[in-house]
């Protein structure tokens, strides 16, 4: 297997550390409509998911009917905590900033996130990166069809094609959670977890990285190197 020619990852978990502030976003969201849901819970049925598949997914687990309109709601106010918690400081995860230069310069970058685009513009504004990634898929480019599903991967794919020819093969992905790495899967990539990733998901992947720091491409490829995905 040659050596992977273009890199996408999802923003959260992988190169913002997220994953605490989303949680609590979405706890207190809950909290203030008198729904409970424990942060365990919330790593089981939540985690890694848009924000309104995450608003989904903790009613259901706490049996709790919400139409619509209360859950669209709901997703508002988690969105405005999360973006209230970003405020306080943009806090990249570990080894982040050295790998993506480092990966710059030998593969083709791009982001492939469940995050808004008015959550990510500001992020990588901050964190000066928007430049390194050929392209940008955010759930507001695939709004009816977010991770697991694999639209936003074969969006992505689609558009370095159209700069460039590459196949889904030639392409890994880095991703924090299971909904993840099920859509890189879907359309046809390999996929690394990467950082805070329970046991039992991250043997969905090809491979784990428990940081960032030190990988370069062929690490990568190494590690995810054991099967394609789909096989």
């Amino acid at each position: 297997m040659s050596v992977p020619r273009a890199v996408l990852m999802e923003l959260e978990g992988v190169l913002l550390e997220t994953r605490e502030p989303r949680r609590q976003a979405l706890l207190r969201a809950l909290a203030d409509d008198g729904i409970a849901l424990n942060a365990l819970d919330y790593d089981d049925v939540a985690h890694g998911l848009p924000v309104r598949g995450a608003v989904r997914a903790a009613l259901a687990a706490v049996d709790e009917p919400m139409d619509a309109t209360g859950a669209e709601l709901l997703a508002l106010r988690a969105e405005r905590y999360f973006a209230d918690s970003l405020a306080t400081g943009i806090l990249l995860t570990d080894g982040a900033r050295e790998v993506l230069a480092g990966l710059h310069a030998v593969a083709r970058l791009g982001l492939v996130t469940r995050a808004g685009r008015r959550e990510v513009e500001p992020v990588l504004d901050a964190a000066e990166a928007s430049f390194l990634f050929e392209c940008i898929v955010t759930a507001d480019d695939v709004p009816d069809h977010a991770k697991p599903d694999p639209a936003s991967y074969l969006s992505a794919i689609g558009r370095l094609e159209r700069r460039r020819p590459i196949a889904a093969q030639e392409a890994i992905a880095l991703e924090d959670g299971r909904a993840g790495i099920r859509s890189a899967h879907g359309a046809g990539l390999r996929c690394l977890a990467v950082g805070d990733v329970p046991a039992f998901r991250a043997l969905d992947a090809d491979g784990y990285l428990p940081t960032l720091r030190g990988v370069t491409l062929e690490a990568l490829d190494a590690l995810s190197g054991g099967r394609r995905a789909g096989g």
